[in-house]
């Protein structure tokens, strides 16, 4: 979880006293708990994750992917020495392996109802969007750090939906989960999901309907 804790206020009833002048993340929290009857339907069985990592296994480093993605990416590259250059130039690979690997968990077809819906329901969205377009107008509304989408099917901690991009912007940087947003191999609902870190909008938009809790 991020070093700065999240609104308990925000979290429990969707509004806070403090406003934007909250010092705490305002995010709605889903509890490992909600997901377990989620079933992940993967549209390819080759993890790149375990791919990319497995190339480094010769140096005897032990890739744990029970962890975050990118603090094993991180982990990996003091295990090794890297240099400032050298993990510049491993960052890109593991991108290119991040994003294939929420295409493999999530799918990458824009017309496919059935992962539209997948997504809807890891993001606790109520009540289920039936069709194409209400499924990408909710899943619009909703700010989610995709590093942590993509550790979901391994990690068992929460999964946190912020109320603004800002709110996600300033989490994402502060925890350095940063997902890569022009990526060659970005499917379309992938594409839906990317926000603008660097240079966030503070408003938030017309939010779904109340997500569960559990």
């Amino acid at each position: 979880m991020a070093r700065k804790n999240i609104c308990h206020q925000f979290s429990a009833a969707g509004t806070c006293t403090y406003g934007d002048r909250c010092k705490f993340f305002h995010a709605v929290v889903i509890p490992s708990s909600s997901r377990h009857s989620i079933t992940y339907t993967p549209s390819s069985s080759t993890n790149t994750l375990d791919e990319f990592f497995d190339g480094y296994a010769y140096s005897g480093f032990s890739y744990d992917p029970n962890k975050p993605a990118w603090d094993e990416f991180h982990r990996m590259a003091r295990f090794l020495h890297w240099g400032k250059e050298k993990k510049a130039e491993e960052r890109e690979s593991f991108k290119d392996a991040l994003v294939q690997a929420f295409n493999g968990i999530y799918g990458t077809d824009e017309n496919n109802l059935e992962s539209w819906q997948t997504l809807c329901r890891v993001l606790s969205i109520t009540p289920l969007p039936e069709g194409l377009e209400a499924c990408r107008e909710a899943v619009k509304r909703t700010y989610v750090n995709l590093v942590d989408l993509v550790d979901l099917p391994n990690s068992q901690s929460a999964l946190m939906i912020f109320d603004t991009e800002a709110a996600l912007s300033e989490y994402t940087l502060e925890n350095h989960k940063i997902f890569p947003k022009e990526n060659a191999y970005a499917g379309g609902l992938l594409k839906h999901l990317l926000r603008n870190i660097m240079n966030p909008r503070a408003v938030t938009r017309s939010r779904p309907q109340r997500r569960r809790r559990k």
